[in-house]
């Protein structure tokens, strides 16, 4: 069984800092910076780093590529996530991987607990390297039943 602490919690998984850009930023800017940075996502926050929102690929594509705009005028504003599900520092993985699996998110902004300041990123592939222990704890479960 592999070694996973049923504590762990969310700042020890996170990606930081955070990929951020503001919501004034043009679609096409996303794209350039999302490649430079090898991410799937931006955090869109105000200048206090305050969590406003959140830009995926897909939401480029969906937003931008297959309604044929125009990838530098549209901002980031218009296409983010607004007020997108998160979870703080010290909530365990557990939570931040059931939120992801319930809703079909693949990246979950992280808040610091005491700031309320974006300081991280859970991706998908996050919670996927820890897959073999949830699979471990599940098996145990059933053969207790």
């Amino acid at each position: 069984m592999s070694s996973v602490p049923e504590d762990l919690r969310c700042e020890d998984i996170m990606s930081t800092p955070p990929v951020t850009a503001s919501p004034h930023e043009t679609a096409s800017a996303a794209a350039r910076i999302m490649i430079e940075k090898n991410v799937g996502s931006l955090i869109i926050t105000d200048e206090r780093g305050s969590l406003l929102g959140i830009v995926t690929k897909t939401d480029l594509v969906r937003g931008v590529v297959a309604p044929g705009r125009d990838p530098g005028s549209v901002m980031l504003g218009e296409i983010m996530t607004r007020n997108p599900y998160y979870v703080t520092t010290d909530s365990l993985v557990k939570e931040a991987a059931e939120i992801m699996g319930s809703y079909g998110i693949g990246h979950l902004p992280v808040i610091d607990a005491e700031s309320r300041k974006v300081v991280g990123v859970i991706s998908m592939r996050d919670i996927v390297r820890l897959a073999p222990h949830y699979i471990d704890l599940a098996l145990m479960k059933r053969r207790m039943e």
